[in-house]
C-alpha cells in the first residue's frame, strides 16, 4: 500500500541526484514524501501503482563526471573504495579525456580502455539500463523527468505538477559538498575525438535524451536550455 503523495525517485547515477535529494527532503515539510531510491533500484523494482520520476544527463558529461567520481572514490561527501577492476582502470587511464579518446583504437590501449570505462562504476552502465525497453515513457510515462542541463527548470516544473506552489531557487543548495558538485577546471577538457567516441559508445543514451527530451516537448515542456 503507497501513502498518499508518496513519489519515487528513479535515481541514475551521476545526474544531479544529490541536489534532488536535498531539495526533496525539504518539500517533506509541505507533506510530500519524495522516496530517492538507490541506484541498484531499477523502474521494474518499483511497484506499479506508485508514482515516479527521473533525472538524466548527457552522455559525455555524465561519463566525465562519474569517471572523476570514483577516481576521487566519491569524496569529499561519501567514501567509496575502489574495486580491483577500478583500480587498474585509474593506473591505466590518468584523466577520462585519454580513456574516452582511446575507446575506438584497434590495438591493446583500446582494449584496455574498453575494459575501464566498464569496470568504473557509473561510466559502466547508460541511463537507459535503468528501464526496461524504448517505449517506457508511453508504457509506463513517470511524472516529469529532469534534465541537469535544465535543472532548475524541469525542477520548478516537477514541484509545480505536485500541486505546490514555492520557488525551486529557495531549496537549491549551494554548498559543493552538500549538492556533490565539483570543479574540474584542472582537469583537461574532452576532446572533439574523445566526444565523438563517447557519441557512439554511449549511442543508445543519446537516443534516449532525445527521446526524454521529446516527451517533455509533448508535455509542452520547451524550455530554451539553461
Amino acid at each position: 500500500m503507497v501513502e498518499p503523495n508518496t513519489i519515487a525517485f528513479l535515481h541514475i547515477g551521476k545526474t544531479a541526484g544529490t541536489q534532488i535529494q536535498h531539495i526533496t527532503q525539504q518539500l517533506k515539510s509541505y507533506g510530500l514524501n519524495i522516496i530517492k531510491c538507490n541506484h541498484d533500484i531499477k523502474l521494474k523494482n518499483l511497484k506499479n501503482n506508485i508514482p515516479y520520476f527521473f533525472s538524466i544527463r548527457k552522455p559525455s558529461s555524465r561519463f566525465k563526471s562519474g569517471f572523476y567520481s570514483r577516481k576521487r572514490k566519491g569524496q569529499p561527501r561519501i567514501y567509496s573504495e575502489w574495486t580491483k577492476f577500478e583500480a587498474i582502470a585509474f593506473q591505466q587511464f590518468e584523466h577520462a579525456n585519454e580513456l574516452a579518446e582511446s575507446l575506438m583504437r584497434n590495438d591493446e590501449v583500446g582494449f584496455n580502455s574498453r575494459i575501464a570505462i566498464k569496470s568504473i562504476r557509473h561510466t559502466g552502465m547508460q541511463q537507459v539500463d535503468w528501464f526496461e525497453g524504448a517505449s517506457v515513457l508511453e508504457q509506463r510515462p513517470p511524472i516529469h523527468i529532469i534534465r541537469q542541463e535544465n535543472f532548475k527548470i524541469d525542477m520548478q516544473e516537477l514541484i509545480k505538477s505536485v500541486g505546490l506552489e514555492v520557488n525551486v531557487n529557495d531549496f537549491i543548495s549551494t554548498n559543493t559538498k552538500t549538492a556533490h558538485k565539483n570543479d574540474y577546471k584542472d582537469t583537461p577538457e574532452l576532446s572533439q575525438l574523445a566526444v565523438e567516441n563517447l557519441e557512439k559508445w554511449y549511442i543508445q543514451d543519446h537516443f534516449f535524451y532525445n527521446q526524454c527530451e521529446h516527451w517533455l516537448k509533448q508535455k509542452n515542456i520547451n524550455f530554451p536550455r539553461c
